[in-house]
């Protein structure tokens, strides 16, 4: 889709910091996380897909796997996880491209899954908590 951000980061047109791709997903650290350990990441498939819905049987099924991979790793991130998937603007959907973001949860990390308050990385913050994640994925 022509306006689509999630798209432009798909396509290379806009940076980001990956953590996981396959064939038919792109997980990447969301640039605002919601705690300020870092860590949030959030899982889009490439193609683009509006609402949870319109996803095939087939293709959420090999996300429901990309998600346990991810969440194995986040979960030695962190202590524990959160993984919130957003349908419409009224469900909170910032972004019409269906996506599922996995939070790395800390003790006393003042998180509200209803709402959040966002964290800016520090410089060169982002890479090395991406690092740390991608090292937990093998």
């Amino acid at each position: 889709m022509e306006n689509c951000i999630f798209c432009k980061i798909i396509n290379k047109e806009v940076p980001s910091i990956k953590i996981y791709e396959d064939n038919n997903f792109l997980a990447i650290l969301d640039i605002r996380p919601a705690t300020k350990y870092g860590g949030h990441v959030l899982l889009m498939p490439k193609k683009h897909f509006e609402l949870i819905t319109d996803l095939s049987d087939d293709l959420l099924s090999k996300c429901l796997i990309a998600i346990k991979q991810i969440s194995k790793a986040l979960l030695k991130f962190g202590k524990g996880l959160n993984i919130l998937q957003n349908n419409k603007k009224v469900a909170g959907q910032a972004i019409p491209h269906v996506h599922f973001h996995l939070i790395p949860r800390f003790p006393n990390d003042n998180i509200t899954v209803e709402r959040w308050i966002t964290n800016e990385y520090g410089e060169g913050e982002a890479e090395r908590v991406a690092a740390k994640i991608r090292s937990f994925l093998k």
